[in-house]
């Protein structure tokens, strides 16, 4: 089926994988770290395409069930480490990491997390978030519990971010965000 004649209701998981690849492939410099952190990477997924850019990955998330699927998905990848983290905060050093991702998760954490991403964040760090649109889809999570792109950048301009890139991915968005 042609592309184009795709609609956002009708895209399939397939085909959407692909896009998102594309996506992070053609913003690869905003991905080049050194000390990264795949938040809330479930079974890693994106912890695989991110492990390309980055030097050191940390792919984090609080559920055990997650932790089992990347330990097993994640086995052959050197450059990832995976970590087991507690809802309320990131075990990591102030201002000690360069790039923080977060792929339709960032509805799940909890009020007040951006504060946490800054913390964690260097002084040229940068906030990706990949979510869902706020509009209907045949899958995904409830659209009451979704973040439109302007709630996304209202939130963390008030953690002291600047949005430098917004892309739109079919069903998804893609912010980027540096740390000002």
């Amino acid at each position: 089926m042609d592309d184009k004649k795709i609609t956002k209701r009708h895209l399939n998981t397939t085909t959407l994988e692909e896009h998102f690849t594309q996506a992070l492939e053609d913003n690869s410099e905003y991905l080049k770290a050194v000390e990264g952190v795949d938040l809330g990477a479930g079974g890693g997924r994106f912890s695989k395409i991110l492990s390309k850019y980055v030097k050191n990955l940390y792919s984090v998330d609080v559920s055990e069930e997650a932790i089992t699927a990347m330990n097993t998905n994640l086995a052959d990848f050197k450059n990832i480490k995976i970590i087991k983290v507690q809802s309320n905060s990131l075990p990591f050093k102030d201002s000690s990491i360069d790039m923080v991702f977060a792929a339709n998760s960032f509805h799940d954490v909890p009020v007040g997390y951006e504060s946490e991403i800054r913390r964690v964040l260097n002084t040229n760090g940068l906030f990706v978030n990949l979510d869902w649109k706020k509009e209907p889809t045949t899958f995904g999570p409830p659209l009451s519990i979704r973040f439109s792109e302007d709630d996304v950048v209202s939130k963390l301009k008030k953690q002291h971010f600047k949005l430098i890139k917004k892309q739109d991915i079919k069903t998804h968005y893609m912010l980027i965000f540096s740390k000002i």
